[in-house]
């Protein structure tokens, strides 16, 4: 019972849907009619193109829902993304299937979803759309033309075996639609990062000026460097630790984009000056430091400043003062700066040894301070 515990709270840490989570952020929106309406966007690192945003005049709300369509274009000034509202065929071309006849690359269905822009150039945009698996697919847009570029990969079988095979003739429709400029750039693999180059080499050959893309904040890995102070105690067969106070100093790393909700992080604690006699019913007392290494993940949840989290830690005993712990932590952040935190209040380490599942928690004060901030250019 207790292992299925731990599989389910671990499994949430790393499931807990970013949708209706997200961080409302200044931006604009765009009408059909190119009026700009100045406001907040609720961004949700969408792991699939939206159809649709949450816009408000005040980051307070009230939110209303607008489809594209309704909106033309929305920009998020935090993390310097554009989105533009286009109507895309669909391919149905799955790589989890495998295919007797090879899949057909006609468009059958068509949808009005953002794009997010990649880059844009008197000549050329590229664009991104996120299909429901998460999987990149790009777009390019030349005056009056609107392109999926195509890369599908997919396995078929031919004779008793099975072959995975690519469509890859965005090659030629880039040699094709980017023709007639001076750029010196054999193609590029299928990614962001190579069409990006290619494209701005296609707008710079005519503009004559370098391409400048800023820099996006919440695109980024996020590191903060972490201090905390607290209280902790603990009790198992042969060990009782009253509440001694504690201090540590750590790192988390928070995931970019569509995760920009979950983190990883790393803590070093220790609680000074502990007796051996009073803990371990030791003679002759001393006074000895209590170190703890702590490994863990997690996710906010909701949105605004005001925030809870949940995660699962290891936390490894040096010295090998008690047992080690595999158990979650829960708290509750301002601005994910600031965040009161309970930990080791369950142990599913339990499964393996005689130690009781609940037991007395370590709860901390922590400070973040963000490290991206320091070193990012104004």
């Amino acid at each position: 019972m207790r292992f299925i515990g731990f599989s389910v709270f671990l499994s949430l840490c790393f499931s807990v849907s970013v949708h209706g989570q997200g961080k409302f952020l200044e931006g604009y929106i765009l009408s059909p009619g190119k009026d700009t309406t100045q406001g907040f966007i609720r961004y949700e690192g969408w792991d699939m193109s939206p159809d649709k945003i949450d816009f408000a005049r005040i980051q307070q709300g009230p939110f209303e829902s607008m489809r594209c369509g309704q909106v033309s274009e929305f920009y998020i000034k935090a993390i310097n993304e554009k989105y533009v509202c286009k109507k895309i065929g669909v391919l149905s071309i799955d790589l989890s299937q495998t295919y007797a006849i090879a899949p057909s690359i006609e468009a059958k269905d068509s949808v009005m979803v953002f794009l997010k822009v990649i880059t844009s150039g008197s000549r050329a945009t590229l664009f991104e759309h996120l299909n429901g698996q998460s999987e990149s697919h790009y777009y390019l847009e030349i005056p009056g033309q609107l392109t999926e570029l195509i890369n599908y990969p997919f396995y078929r079988t031919m004779g008793n075996k099975k072959y995975l095979l690519t469509y890859d003739q965005y090659k030629k429709q880039l040699v094709r639609l980017l023709s007639g400029s001076e750029m010196n750039l054999s193609v590029p693999m299928y990614s962001e990062k190579g069409l990006r180059k290619y494209v701005d080499a296609y707008n710079e050959s005519f503009d004559g000026k370098k391409i400048e893309n800023g820099v996006s904040s919440e695109s980024d890995f996020e590191f903060d460097i972490n201090f905390n102070a607290g209280t902790e105690a603990w009790k198992e067969p042969g060990l009782k630790l009253e509440n001694k106070a504690t201090f540590g100093v750590g790192v988390r790393m928070n995931l970019p984009r569509r995760f920009h909700n979950r983190y990883f992080k790393i803590n070093f604690s220790m609680i000074p000056g502990t007796s051996v006699t009073k803990m371990y019913n030791y003679i002759p007392d001393e006074k000895i430091n209590l170190k703890t290494l702590e490994f863990g993940v997690g996710v906010f949840v909701g949105s605004g400043k005001i925030r809870p989290n949940i995660g699962m830690d290891y936390s490894y005993p040096m010295d090998s003062w008690r047992s080690t712990i595999i158990g979650p932590h829960v708290g509750i952040a301002y601005n994910r700066k600031l965040s009161l935190e309970i930990s080791h209040f369950a142990n599913f380490n339990t499964l393996f040894s005689d130690v009781a599942f609940f037991n007395r928690p370590r709860i901390s004060l922590n400070y973040y301070l963000n490290l991206n901030s320091l070193f990012r250019k104004p």
